[in-house]
């Protein structure tokens, strides 16, 4: 170190002698050696304890991925193989010329170009399924395609409506949900692809046991509802504890059911219901909307707002707010989670992983999990398709002047007018500006 010509430091301090002199001791010796031996024990009690802090972490973060993986273990892995056949892309999308003509008999033409793909778009379809009377085979009405965008930071959910008349591989013309029946998710996700065009990268089933397991897991959900879907809420969960009427069968329920519709609102006082309405306030937020208020639903009563499509005397619906109040539930649940800590994730997935199927393997889960943080933080769109503010533009229903029989028996189910447009409406709400249209790319 420089010194100056008045022995300071730079700064002004006064500056101490270069020279270190170590004083013998009393016998003799120099205390140098004892002061490096000290200062070496020192740096080697040092040097152990972080060696023994970093295998502590070794041993706690091995054992924290041997317990992470084994929760995800849990979930059932089944890969399907719904289109070996098909041609798929990263870069191109290529209309089909088929056009779907309402006012003639032919068969529903379908896809035959190649399926869109983006690398930065990951396509879960996600399937609702409704297992009963110890059937092998279950039912899906609920269908969202769930696009991971990270090219846009999106979280995007599409339903797809399970009325829509389809083409079924192997089973000709036929409602989309019926494909679930034939044939589970493969069948269903080649189905989709091949009316749709969108490639489907994963699939997700959740039966509605596990989605009560979710919700209980993460404490319940707060959801806005109107006075009406409280009191479905209440009414289905009535109907549904009462044991003469769980152990029916199906014909003698749909008995019971269609006479309590009417008399329930009078015959079942408010103390018994698990909503009581009267602790809660319902405001109007804006001219459109009805009064709602802010109700903690717990498991079993979020599947049955997410499963209210509407009953005659009591609410008002149909399928397309059925699917908006199946998303906005989804939205609240993914909302919850960027609030919750690890602990309760990896509680929710040990309880949840078994009534899940799914083709996403175990690291491609860990991987998601890794990346979960930078999801959350994304905004969450959705749709139906076909939305329903696009009736008479996009679809109609069936009826005496296009009448569609399913066994031979009259069918109510959704037409799409012209295919190709459809096909460029739900590609444009997955890949936004990444797919041009028609008369823009021919120019």
């Amino acid at each position: 170190m420089s010194v100056d010509n008045k022995g300071k430091r730079p700064g002004g301090e006064k500056n101490s002698s270069t020279v270190v002199v170590y004083k013998k001791s009393g016998s003799g010796k120099s205390t140098a050696g004892s002061y490096y031996k000290r200062k070496l024990r020192k740096r080697r009690i040092a040097l152990n304890a972080v060696l023994s802090v970093l295998a502590s972490l070794c041993i706690l973060a091995g054992a924290a991925l041997i317990v992470v993986y084994n929760y995800f273990h849990r979930i059932n892995y089944q890969e399907i193989d719904p289109d070996s056949n098909q041609k798929t892309s990263q870069t191109s999308y290529n209309n089909s010329s088929a056009h779907f003509d309402p006012q003639n008999s032919e068969e529903i033409k379908t896809y035959s170009g190649t399926l869109l793909n983006d690398p930065m778009v990951l396509n879960i379809m996600l399937f609702g399924e409704d297992r009963r009377y110890n059937s092998n085979v279950g039912n899906s009405d609920t269908m969202v395609i769930f696009s991971v965008d990270t090219r846009h930071r999106k979280l995007k959910m599409l339903s797809l409506m399970r009325d829509t008349y389809v083409d079924i591989p192997g089973y000709g013309e036929n409602r989309l949900n019926a494909a679930y029946t034939f044939g589970g998710p493969a069948l269903t996700v080649s189905t989709i692809q091949k009316n749709y065009g969108i490639k489907i990268d994963r699939y997700a089933v959740v039966d509605f046991g596990s989605f009560k397991k979710i919700i209980d897991t993460l404490g319940g959900i707060d959801i806005d509802l109107t006075s009406d879907e409280v009191d479905y809420i209440n009414w289905q969960t009535w109907i549904n504890d009462q044991d003469e009427y769980s152990d029916a069968d199906p014909a003698y329920k749909e008995d019971i059911r269609s006479q309590l519709k009417y008399v329930w609102q009078t015959t079942v006082p408010e103390t018994d219901k698990p909503i009581n309405k009267n602790t809660l306030t319902f405001i109007k937020k804006d001219e459109d909307s009805e009064p709602t208020a802010t109700v903690h639903l717990n498991g079993q009563q979020a599947l049955w707002q997410a499963r209210n499509r509407g009953e005659d005397g009591i609410c008002s619906g149909d399928d397309f707010t059925r699917t908006k109040r199946q998303r906005d539930v989804i939205s609240i649940i993914i909302n919850d989670l960027k609030n919750t800590d690890i602990a309760t994730l990896l509680s929710v997935i040990y309880e949840i992983g078994p009534y899940i199927t799914t083709n996403i393997k175990t690291s491609e889960i860990t991987s998601l999990a890794g990346d979960l943080t930078t999801y959350l933080k994304y905004d969450i769109v959705s749709e139906a398709a076909p939305s329903v503010d696009s009736i008479s533009s996009t679809f109609y229903f069936s009826g005496e002047e296009h009448p569609v029989y399913i066994n031979g028996s009259f069918s109510s189910v959704i037409l799409i007018i012209d295919w190709d447009d459809f096909r460029q409406q739900v590609a444009e709400f997955i890949y936004e500006e990444q797919v041009a249209r028609k008369e823009e790319s021919s120019q």
